[in-house]
């Protein structure tokens, strides 16, 4: 295991490069053309894992221009799922019996196109959005959200402030794993949390990850995946203390995490969490090396069954065109001469093509009409919700799921 030249970007340890991964497009990078000149200017950079064996943060070690991920042509609609607008729902109905509707207000971090605070807006709750990408930000006006397009770091806290005043409840969900600059983040959310205010954080959480041997939890905009250890050790040195946690499935396995200002009793769920972490050895370096060996066994396994179907010519696609995939799809060598096209509601995906293994993304709706052989499920964090669609729609396909093993589905 090689030392790396680079510093725990939470704890300031040396932290030791685990996995590269090669040369990788940034995930949500879509193509709008395939030609000599797009093709010969995507940008691709080399991606490596490393892990700080002092707090248990995994994070990558290069990371792409922030500007580069985030801007106006930002691809995740969250919105797009049902699922998770019932998810965050019972979010927002839980937080707003925390708050005085007539004097308190909530900002999101990372509120993308204002699938959580649009229940806010609704109820007329006081709210803020803010998110880098223009495009989703733009959608969430339209929604009726108030949202402000800007990165957050103290600068904007400060601003924010100025106009708004402290907020009684701070959420990030899905957001903190994207942000480099993990010291200003807390720097800004400690100026601008009520002392008596919330934080909530929710995340794809570290042991669910290791667990699957998810190998795409990663990617340039993933640039960490969070622990209770590693977010204590964060949120700490800028006197913000975790006090609860909730676990979920949502991702392949999320945890809620509940941080305050005051000294409040933590809670015996946290303390499970924090010993089941110890007991599945997250500071040992050997649990970070058995991740890596399943994550290229997946790799293996799904293009060896890809390549095994194509060459008794059945029809390979694909449901479900996330950012995710992008790694799985680059890192195992799968691109368009192995899969006919990626299948996906977004409208903003639609017509364009996957980065670096420049896949046709089609519309959802001709799924029934095309009926491929094998349909792998890129998007299995919805495998539910997909198939239940899919089933009634009367679509007629193989299901191919991946991780953490190979398996076939015959449900439709």
């Amino acid at each position: 295991m090689n030392k790396s030249d680079c510093l725990c970007r939470v704890c300031s340890s040396t932290i030791s490069d685990i996995f590269d991964f090669g040369n990788m497009p940034i995930a949500n990078n879509l193509m709008p053309v395939i030609n000599d000149t797009y093709t010969k200017n995507e940008y691709k950079y080399n991606m490596k894992i490393g892990v700080c064996i002092n707090c248990s943060s995994l994070q990558i070690v290069n990371v792409p221009e922030k500007e580069l991920m985030f801007n106006n042509q930002y691809a995740y609609f969250a919105s797009q799922s049902e699922f998770m607008k019932s998810h965050f729902e019972k979010l927002g109905n839980k937080v707003m019996q925390l708050m005085d509707k007539e004097k308190d207000y909530i900002l999101e971090i990372g509120s993308n196109d204002g699938i959580f605070l649009k229940y806010f807006a609704d109820k007329q709750y006081k709210h803020l959005g803010v998110d880098a990408s223009e495009n989703v930000v733009e959608t969430a006006k339209k929604n009726g959200v108030n949202a402000l397009c800007s990165f957050f770091d103290e600068e904007t806290s400060i601003e924010i402030n100025n106009k708004y005043g402290k907020a009684k409840i701070i959420v990030i969900t899905n957001t903190m794993h994207h942000i480099e600059n993990c010291q200003e983040v807390a720097k800004g959310i400690n100026n601008i949390l009520a002392e008596d205010g919330t934080l909530i954080i929710e995340d794809p959480y570290l042991l669910d990850m290791y667990k699957i041997g998810s190998i795409e939890q990663v990617y340039a905009e993933h640039n960490f995946i969070w622990s209770l250890h590693s977010y204590k050790t964060l949120f700490e040195k800028h006197s913000i203390k975790l006090f609860d946690v909730e676990h979920f499935d949502t991702h392949g396995g999320s945890m809620r995490y509940y941080f305050s200002k005051q000294n409040l009793n933590k809670t015996s769920t946290m303390q499970e969490y924090i010993n089941l972490e110890l007991n599945n050895k997250i500071f040992d370096i050997n649990t970070f090396i058995k991740f890596q060996e399943n994550c290229i066994n997946i790799s293996k396994e799904l293009y060896n069954f890809v390549v095994s179907k194509s060459k008794e010519g059945k029809i390979i696609a694909g449901y479900g065109a996330t950012a995710k995939s992008a790694t799985t799809l680059n890192y195992s060598n799968i691109d368009k001469n192995l899969i006919s096209c990626i299948y996906d509601s977004t409208p903003f995906k639609i017509g364009k093509y996957t980065p670096g293994t420049h896949i046709e993304i089609k519309d959802a709706k001709l799924f029934t009409k095309d009926s491929p052989d094998y349909t792998i499920l890129f998007a299995w964090n919805h495998k539910k919700e997909i198939i239940e669609k899919e089933k009634n729609n009367k679509s007629k396909t193989i299901w191919v799921e991946y991780i953490p093993k190979l398996k076939l589905t015959y449900e439709n």
